[in-house]
């Protein structure tokens, strides 16, 4: 791999236009294909094979015309004041949304017998769109939203809910994110001391972001894209390709002061440099690719998408930058560091093999070697302090219910939990199958209580018309009257009889009608009597009434354990049958609420399995990196020590709404986590290996643990804390996000490195390998003679 590198810095530096052009036309291409094969993105969140997918799935077959985007437009007024006084302008707007393209149907409160509360107060109105739930089109919500603000009048307030409010970021990049990466140019500029040297990382990790991103929306016809996709591959990119860059180029102007010229230079960093950054990003890519072991797809798409960046950023950084370096030339740095270059290269090559002891990072190393014991106390305790919250962790979804207070989705929420209940914001949709036929029966038991309304209701009509037939007569003074009410009675008749034959024909339809309905009904009395029941209705039917929906409106909301409860009371086998009453039936529970539940049922679950596989990775990796067993251990704990301190952060800024930062405190993100916790990885293990490898090189030359210890730091602090800088600086740019997903991965992953980078790596591992001494480095023979040897930077750069 180092013969390699070396000769690709070498060529690269030679060549540098064709590399540059190879590169102009890999974008141009992937960038062309983006352009033709890109489709919006999709908010929307499933996982095939949860019982509410698939459940829903069997619904939307035996639906087709039902499971589509809907959402809600929410009427409401003062008190004491009444809708009904509104009816023109709430009726003009829902005809005129009825010709909104893509919208395929409309219920009218007014039209609706449970539309209007019964003050009369907060109504709503449904809307049927095509599209799935997520993946509505913005042109349709656009024009909803204007037709909406449009017909604001005064003393009534309409809100939307639901799918008529676009959940997809119209900017994956704003000021907050911009400002990220200008910081992360100072600091570069700091390091490297020249503009031009601390613009090449910015222009590396810009063009990953673009092949990343390109290389995405080429395939948005195969894969579905979530919104928060694109952002986490901006992300990753910018941060990485910044720090990848950095590493080669601190090691390319390390060379050029040891007196080697420029090609030499730059060769040699592409092979002892890039071959550590190919290692660290390999890491990465495994850890984020082994979110396909929790098979959830759009965690697996994000997952394989951010691995795909990293390793883009990674290949672009050991072929761009050689062929940029050639094009600066000495022009790279300026003033005293050039100079020092000049001079450098007229003694000749010389290396640099003790690190000065009155350099600051020296003093911080001596400083932690000499009092390990209470540095590990305070930083443990710190951190314990910082992670306490996320014992309280609590997973869930960005509904409506969680929208910041004051926006239209919130609103609507909250009006509808105010007229309606809670429960009415999480409806479920009881599924029943394999149901006997309708039958003869079912149709009689049905007819009887018609029937005898309608007798009941034509007999009082008739004794009416009797009685005022009755009046008249009584009236009639002549044989000429008595004639004409003759003619009367028999004519009033016949209009009777006929009016009575259409009414029974309607009686009989409506009979036909719910006669399938009627063992729903039955069913549906019988779920009514569960507890945190509030309303249970059948709604439709299909194949004869074999299969039929029944609509649950629980008491509780949609996130309370109330109502998690009750769907699993709704699935529990033995109470099945207990509601059915029909042997081979069976039940599924759907509806937006079910789903939340078993999607964050599934992301739980899958936490500690992708958790302990990062963690036998990372000591796996680490192992055969630096051929120790106690080495991997410190840096797994350490990695866990940062882990925690990331959710517990999380916790108090976005569950509990610490410090005002989240716009709407509420459950964290089901995916975030995961998520995080794969990203973190990749980069703690980066720091782990540009700080412990030139420890382990300096033991192996000098065998003294002390020394070995604080000249890897030395050899490592500056450009571990530049680079954790920069990645702090770049997260953080994206706590600003309009997204809450990303504004959440944003903010985890800025104290996730923040804790890493300058507490664990900076603080903890000196002191801890101090503690180690010699032992750190114990590997067992047997196992030594098993494990491949891989060489990384520190170790290669004297081969």
């Amino acid at each position: 791999m180092g013969n390699f590198l070396l000769k690709l810095g070498g060529r690269a530096f030679e060549l540098k236009w064709a590399v540059i052009a190879i590169w102009l036309v890999i974008l141009a291409g992937l960038g062309g294909t983006a352009l033709y094969y890109m489709k919006p993105m999709s908010s929307s969140i499933s996982i095939p094979g949860t019982e509410a997918q698939k459940t829903f799935d069997r619904y939307g077959e035996l639906f087709p015309d039902e499971g589509k985007g809907s959402g809600r437009i929410v009427f409401s007024v003062e008190k004491g004041a009444s809708l009904d006084n509104y009816k023109q302008p709430i009726n003009e707007l829902l005809a005129k949304i009825k010709g909104v393209d893509n919208v395929t149907g409309i219920v009218n409160p007014f039209d609706n017998p449970y539309g209007v509360t019964d003050d009369r107060r907060i109504g709503y109105a449904v809307i049927q769109m095509e599209g799935e739930t997520g993946s509505i089109s913005q042109t349709t919500t656009d024009k909803i939203e204007t037709l909406t603000k449009d017909a604001a009048t005064s003393g009534l307030e309409i809100n939307r809910g639901g799918d008529l409010n676009r959940k997809v970021p119209d900017e994956i990049l704003g000021i907050g994110e911009i400002a990220g990466v200008l910081i992360a140019l100072m600091v570069l500029v700091i390091t490297l001391g020249s503009l031009v040297a601390a613009g090449m990382p910015l222009i590396t990790a810009l063009v990953a972001v673009g092949a990343s991103a390109a290389g995405l929306f080429s395939l948005s016809q195969v894969i579905d894209i979530n919104s928060t996709t694109p952002a986490l591959a901006v992300m990753l990119g910018l941060a990485v390709g910044i720090d990848y860059s950095l590493f080669i180029i601190n090691r390319y102007r390390s060379l050029l002061l040891e007196g080697y010229d420029y090609k030499t230079a730059a060769s040699r960093a592409i092979a002892t440099a890039g071959s550590a950054v190919l290692f660290a990003a390999a890491t990465v890519v495994i850890a984020l690719s082994s979110l396909v072991v929790i098979q959830i797809p759009f965690m697996t798409t994000m997952g394989l998408t951010a691995a795909a960046t990293v390793a883009a950023a990674a290949i672009i950084a050991v072929t761009l930058i050689p062929a940029m370096l050639g094009i600066a030339g000495s022009r790279i740095f300026r003033g005293k560091t050039r100079q020092r270059i000049i001079k450098a290269q007229k003694i000749g090559v010389k290396h640099n093999e003790h690190a000065p002891h009155t350099s600051r990072w020296w003093k911080w190393g001596n400083f932690l070697t000499k009092y390990p014991y209470a540095i590990i106390a305070v930083c443990v305790l710190a951190i314990a302090i910082v992670a306490y919250p996320a014992k309280d962790m609590k997973l869930g979804l960005p509904t409506d219910e969680y929208a910041a207070v004051g926006t239209t989705e919130r609103r609507a929420y909250d009006l509808l939990a105010e007229g309606f209940g809670s429960g009415f914001n999480g409806p479920l949709l009881v599924l029943v199958e394999n149901m006997p036929a309708t039958s003869d029966a079912d149709r009689e038991a049905v007819r009887k209580p018609i029937m005898d309304e309608f007798n009941k209701r034509v007999a009082t009509e008739e004794a009416a018309a009797t009685a005022q037939l009755q009046t008249q007569a009584a009236q009639i003074t002549s044989p000429e009257e008595y004639m004409a009410f003759e003619q009367q009675v028999a004519a009033a008749q016949a209009e009777g009889e006929q009016k009575k034959q259409a009414a029974l024909s309607e009686v009989e339809k409506q009979i036909d009608s719910y006669a399938p309905l009627y063992k729903y009904n039955q069913i549906a009395n019988r779920i009514a009597k569960l507890d945190n029941v509030k309303q249970a209705l059948p709604a439709a039917t299909a194949e004869d009434g074999k299969v039929g929906v029944i609509q649950v409106i629980p008491k509780t909301g949609p996130s309370d354990q109330a109502t998690t409860d009750l769907v699993a009371s709704l699935r529990d086998v033995n109470s099945q049958q207990d509601f059915i009453q029909h042997k081979g039936a069976t039940i599924g529970v759907t509806g937006a609420t079910a789903m939340q539940i078993d999607i964050n049922k599934k992301l739980a679950d899958a936490l500690p399995i992708y958790l302990a596989v990062v963690v036998g990775l990372s000591l796996v990796l680490l192992v055969v990196a630096f051929r120790s067993i106690l080495v991997p251990l410190k840096a797994t704990l350490g990695f866990l020590l940062s882990v925690a301190a990331m959710f517990g952060a999380l916790v108090a800024v976005f569950q509990w709404g610490w410090f005002g930062i989240a716009e709407a405190p509420g459950p964290i993100v089901s995916m975030i986590p995961i998520i995080a916790i794969g990203i973190l990885f990749g980069l703690a293990m980066d720091y782990e290996f540009f700080l412990v490898s030139g420890m382990h090189e300096a033991h192996n030359h000098t065998r003294d643990a002390h020394k070995a210890v604080l000249r890897g730091f030395h050899q490592g602090a500056a450009v571990v804390v530049a680079a954790g800088a920069i990645m702090v600086s770049v997260f953080a740019g994206f706590i600003t996000n309009h997204d809450t997903t990303i504004q959440a991965l944003g903010f985890a992953l800025t104290i996730g490195i923040l804790v890493d980078a300058f507490i664990v790596r900076m603080t903890i591992v000196p002191a801890v390998m101090q503690l180690l001494g010699s032992s750190a480095w114990w590997l067992p023979k047997w196992l030594d003679r098993l494990l491949p040897h891989i060489a990384i930077e520190g170790e290669a750069k004297h081969k």
